[in-house]
Order: structure tokens, then C-alpha cells, then sequence
């Protein structure tokens, strides 16, 4: 471990964090020839001071680092390490050196004076202006500018939160070169770009100014696996400690724990956010985007800084898209609730057709998912014209079926007339007038199930028509008291089932007719009356019945269970039409309240 490893690493590397106009804290000092003049200390580590400084030359505040005094030879030979790598280092997010010399006091760099906060205090205040899209727009600038070292042969090997400075305009730098590695070609440019007299210096140290491979430098917690047990590093070392750093960012929490972080490093296959903290909602894609950069195995490991900024770019693109449909889901959620509360047919068209926009665009929105569920399961009043069409649509359908009952009803009615006959009806015309009455019965049911429009009231008039008249020669013929009122109760629900009759009225009326014609009929003597009271007993005599009591009784039977049979049939068909009906509008409310939760 380095002796600059517990150092506060952010104070060497020249990143102060007060403002220029704070008062300093010693007289201004003459250094180095008068070129600068050194006001306050920044900050001071392990390896040398910060100081805020006026650079006379130029006339602006830059930041000069001066080594300890006290250091020997290798760390002189370290130090000035970071200021060749540093410098040579052309990028936006690395601090620009502006100077490298020797004073009589220690070696020393001049850089850009930085203020801003670094990650580490971001971090740890959690302000809210702090977004976790904006640091991890910082971060990409942060694998860009590491990516920029790589190609130039330079691994930095000691990236963490503390190491990255947080400008207050929106600068991102990386901090701290002072452990970096240089490939053997980027060592010997840099040598051959120095001044003569920091040759001279660098020749006095022999080669403890290289870093040995073995050597074990770095900061717990962010080293990868081959840095720790020393083995040679490449960028997939920066790569595993830019992971860690993600990881960071994510959860507010170490990726590593800080108990025994070396074992902790080389126990685990790889480190996710959402293991170190299972309760937070991490991205999937950027929970599996640590965990490939943070692989124990280098081989598996993400291979560059570049391929990892990428794979968190391609996340803010699509946050940022999530963002932009966000907003427009809002958009038309505000004007379907406008929509809506027109409280008109187009209006709630309108509604309908934006809150569904709105959950296209966001299937999370709660606002438009709980708006859409009311306009689905609430019927709305009064019915739209489109609807009310197809209701009609569909009255029209099952009157059609109850009339096709009712050609087969009607037809089976035919059996009354060897029914009569077998009764002993006498003569030949009223056969003949049921007979007619019957086909004509079925020939106009048959001719309504024909129609896709709804009936025209002289087909309902024909139809209501002839059926009194049926009745009414049935009376005649029986006798007003006993099949009429077994006919006029068994049609009566037939009839009110019937969806295009509106008024139940006109079904009573037309069965009282059924009911009161012959027997108007019988008492004014119009034809022979088929009861009479003899005593307490109310008898019944149909005229034109000369058959025994008990055939007359059993063909009574008949009719009755016909009547059954064909109410049956009507009723039950209704029923079970109705209870479909029921089990479509909750299987589709259900469905329906399925899609939008």
C-alpha cells in the first residue's frame, strides 16, 4: 500500500472547495522567483500542500502543489510522476498543469484552480438537486476522460468518488494521478518532454520513479482483484474500479464493504446494486451493466471505459425517452379529464381516445389508468346514438329468434285440429278458420324473422292481430273460461319477452281482448254460452264439445302441456341468452380491469 493511500487524496490533487474571496489563512508568500505569490492552503496530504496562488505572469488564481520537504527520493520521483502524467493528459475532465518546477523549498506544479464538490461529499449530502441523471451524465464523463488516459498508455488505479471533482458550471474532472501506471512507450515520450533540470532530478533517483509490478497500490474498496494481490494491471483494473464507482452512484452505499474490504473483493464473483441494496428500484440493465464491469474474472470483466461509458448512455437515452413520454402521457391525460368532463358523446369518445394515448405512452400512469376504468365500466347516460344502434341491433336479433320459436309454436298448433275433431267438434268451417288462422299465425312470424330492421307496426299489428283472433275463435269454440286463460297466461311472458315490445301495456291489452271478446260474445248471445252456475257449482259446457269427460279432459292435458312446452322453450332460451349476456360483460369488466392495473 502506498503511503499516499489513506492520504485525504482530494487535498493533493489541487481541488479546493472554498471560494477565492475567503480571507488567508497566512501573509502572502514569495515563491519561486517571484512568480507566484502563495495566499491560503487548500488542502494538505500525505504528499505535499495545496495553495491557492496568484500566478504574476499571467495575472490569474491557480492552484500550486508543493511537495513535503521531508519526502525521500522515490516519493519526490512519485510526485513528479503525477505532474508528467497529469499534464500530458490534453482532455476536458484532467486538470491542466501549467507549470512544473523546483523551488528551494520542493518540487512543485502549478494547475487550473477548481471549485466544486467532489463525488464523495455529493454523495454523502444527498442534496436533491443532485439527480441521479445528472451524476450518471457525470460519470460518462468520467469513463470518457479514463478512456482518453487508456489510449495514451496511462491506468490511473486509484478512481473513487473522492477522486472526481464536481465543478460548479458543470465540470467534471479526475483527480489524483499521482499512482497512475505508464506503459513503457507513454514513460519514454514523457521523459524526452521534460525540462533538462527535471532529467537531471529524475537520473538522481534511478528507477524508483516507475511503479514495480506487484506493488500493491490503491484504495480498499475500489481496487480490483489482480490489484490487489499484485499481479500487472491494465484499464479493466480502472474499468472494476469505475464499477464500483456506478455502484456508488446507484445506492448512496459502498459497492464493497468497508468492514474487510479486501476479502470482501476477492470473495465475490462480481458486486450488483441490487445486492447492496435489495430495496431500492435499481434498472435492471444498469444493475447488470455493474456487475459486468465489476467481474473478479478480468477476462469477463467489461474490457474498456469507452464500452462502459456507452452502456450507461444507452440507459439515459432511454430514460430520457421514458422522461419525454412521461410528459406526454400527462399531456393527454389532462385533456381527457377535459374530455371527460364535457359529460357529452364526444366528449367521452375523446376521453376514451386520449387516456388511452396517455397509457400507451405510460402504462404506470395511475391518473389515466384509473380515468380509463371509468370510462369503460361506467354505462354512460343517455346511451350514444352508435351504441343505441346496436342495442337495437341486437333486439332485433332476439326477436327474430323468439319468432323462429314461434313459426315452430305455431305449426304444432295445427295439432289442435284433429284434436277438435277427436273431441267431436261439429262441422267443417271452424276447422277450416283455425286452420287458416294457425298458417297465417306462422306465415307472419316467419316473414318478421326475415327483417334486419326493426318490425314496422303494421307487421306488429298483423301479428297482435291475428293472434286475438286465434284466441278469440278457441274461445268460441271451448268456451271462454277454460283454454283462453291457459293460452292468454302461457303467451303472456311470451309476448313481454319479446325485446321490441315496449309497452307491457299493449301485451296486456291484447290478451284481455283474447280474454273479454268471447266472452262478450256468450253473454250478449251472440253464440251459445259454455258455463252456467247450477247451484254452487260453476259448470262447463262447450258447445260445439260432444266427447266424454274423461277424452275431453285428457285433450285438455295436451293442449296445456303443449303451451308448457312451447313457454318452455321460449323462456328458457331467454334465459339462458340473458345469462350469457351477464357472463361476457364480467368476463370483459374483468379483462378489462386486468389490462389497466
Amino acid at each position: 500500500m502506498s503511503p499516499a493511500d489513506d492520504a485525504p487524496t482530494v487535498r493533493d490533487s489541487a481541488v479546493p472547495t472554498r471560494d477565492s474571496s475567503e480571507p488567508a489563512s497566512a501573509p502572502p508568500i514569495a515563491f519561486d522567483d517571484r512568480r507566484y505569490v502563495l495566499r491560503t492552503v487548500l488542502g494538505s496530504g500525505g504528499m505535499g500542500e495545496v495553495w491557492l496562488a496568484e500566478d504574476l505572469r499571467i495575472g490569474r488564481e491557480v492552484a500550486v502543489k508543493i511537495m513535503h520537504a521531508q519526502h525521500n527520493p522515490d516519493a519526490a520521483a512519485r510526485f513528479l510522476r503525477e505532474a508528467r502524467v497529469q499534464g500530458r493528459l490534453d482532455h476536458p475532465s484532467v486538470v491542466p498543469v501549467h507549470d512544473l518546477g523546483t523551488d528551494d523549498r520542493a518540487p512543485y506544479f502549478a494547475m487550473k484552480r477548481l471549485t466544486g464538490m467532489t463525488l464523495h461529499e455529493v454523495i454523502e449530502t444527498a442534496k436533491p438537486e443532485w439527480t441521479r441523471r445528472i451524476l450518471l451524465t457525470r460519470f460518462v464523463e468520467v469513463c470518457l476522460a479514463v478512456e482518453f488516459a487508456h489510449r495514451r498508455g496511462i491506468v490511473h488505479r486509484d478512481l473513487k468518488p473522492a477522486n472526481i471533482m464536481l465543478g460548479d458550471f458543470g465540470e467534471t474532472y479526475v483527480l489524483d494521478w499521482g499512482l497512475a501506471k505508464v506503459s513503457e512507450a507513454a514513460n519514454r515520450e514523457s521523459v524526452q518532454a521534460i525540462s533538462s533540470e527535471m532529467q537531471d532530478l529524475r537520473s538522481d533517483l534511478g528507477d524508483k520513479g516507475r511503479t514495480v509490478a506487484g506493488a500493491i497500490l490503491g484504495t480498499p474498496g475500489y481496487m480490483s482483484p489482480e490489484q490487489i494481490v499484485g499481479r500487472i494491471v491494465d484499464a479493466r483494473t480502472d474499468v472494476f474500479a469505475l464499477g464500483c464507482i456506478l455502484i456508488e452512484i446507484l445506492t448512496g452505499a459502498p459497492a464493497i464493504s468497508r468492514i474487510d474490504p479486501i476479502e470482501a473483493t476477492l470473495a465475490a464473483p462480481c458486486h450488483r446494486p441490487s445486492i447492496v441494496r435489495p430495496d431500492l428500484d435499481v434498472p435492471p440493465e444498469l444493475d447488470q451493466l455493474c456487475a459486468s464491469a465489476t467481474a473478479s474474472s478480468r477476462d469477463r470483466r467489461i474490457a474498456t471505459a469507452r464500452e462502459l461509458a456507452d452502456g450507461v448512455q444507452r440507459f439515459l437515452d432511454g430514460d430520457r425517452d421514458l422522461e419525454q413520454r412521461k410528459r406526454l402521457s400527462t399531456e393527454h391525460y389532462d385533456r381527457a379529464t377535459a374530455a371527460f368532463a364535457r359529460n357529452d358523446e364526444l366528449g367521452r369518445a375523446d376521453a376514451m381516445r386520449e387516456a388511452g394515448r396517455a397509457i400507451a405512452l405510460d402504462p404506470q400512469s395511475v391518473p389515466a389508468q384509473g380515468l380509463l376504468m371509468r370510462l369503460m365500466l361506467e354505462v354512460p347516460n343517455p346511451i350514444p346514438a352508435d351504441a343505441r344502434r346496436l342495442v337495437e341491433s341486437d333486439k332485433c336479433e332476439a326477436t327474430r329468434t323468439i319468432l323462429r320459436i314461434g313459426v315452430r309454436a305455431y305449426l304444432a298448433n295445427l295439432a289442435l285440429i284433429p284434436l277438435c275433431k277427436l273431441v267431436g267438434v261439429g262441422g267443417t268451417w271452424p276447422f277450416i278458420v283455425l286452420a287458416i288462422d294457425i298458417l297465417a299465425q306462422a306465415g307472419l312470424c316467419a316473414f318478421a324473422t326475415t327483417r334486419a330492421r326493426p318490425l314496422t307496426p303494421w307487421v306488429w299489428a298483423l301479428l297482435l292481430g291475428n293472434h286475438v283472433i286465434m284466441l278469440t275463435m278457441i274461445g268460441v269454440f271451448f268456451g271462454s273460461l277454460i283454454l283462453v286463460p291457459i293460452f292468454a297466461l302461457g303467451m303472456m311472458p311470451i309476448m313481454l319477452s319479446l325485446p321490441q315490445i315496449y309497452s307491457p301495456w299493449l301485451a296486456l291489452g291484447v290478451h284481455i281482448s283474447a280474454l273479454g271478446v268471447p266472452l262478450l260474445l256468450e253473454l250478449t248471445g251472440v253464440v251459445p254460452r259454455t258455463f252456467e252456475m247450477i247451484g254452487d257449482t260453476l259448470v262447463f259446457k262447450p258447445w260445439a264439445v260432444h266427447a266424454s269427460a274423461q277424452l275431453t279432459v285428457a285433450v285438455v292435458f295436451v293442449i296445456v302441456v303443449m303451451q308448457l312446452w312451447i313457454n318452455m322453450r321460449v323462456l328458457s332460451g331467454g334465459r339462458i341468452t340473458q345469462e350469457r349476456a351477464h357472463e361476457l360483460i364480467h368476463a370483459q369488466r374483468w379483462q378489462l380491469e386486468r389490462m389497466v392495473q
